[in-house]
């Protein structure tokens, strides 16, 4: 497979993922923000408990 063939194999996939979740309804939807939020939060929480905080640059909060 060349690379511009792997390029338009993705680029073809991304594009059928969006279909599919454009046809979801809107309960569909916030219930995958609530279970991203509920992961987000768990690794956010292990990788406190782990010591390793990531910290944010002061620069990165402004964009």
């Amino acid at each position: 497979m060349s690379k511009n063939a792997g390029i338009s194999e993705l680029l073809r996939k991304k594009a059928a993922r969006r279909r599919r979740l454009a046809r979801l309804s809107f309960e569909e939807k916030i219930e995958i923000v609530r279970r991203l939020q509920e992961l987000s939060l768990s690794i956010k929480n292990s990788r406190a408990e782990n010591g390793r905080a990531r910290r944010v640059r002061k620069s990165a909060t402004n964009r």
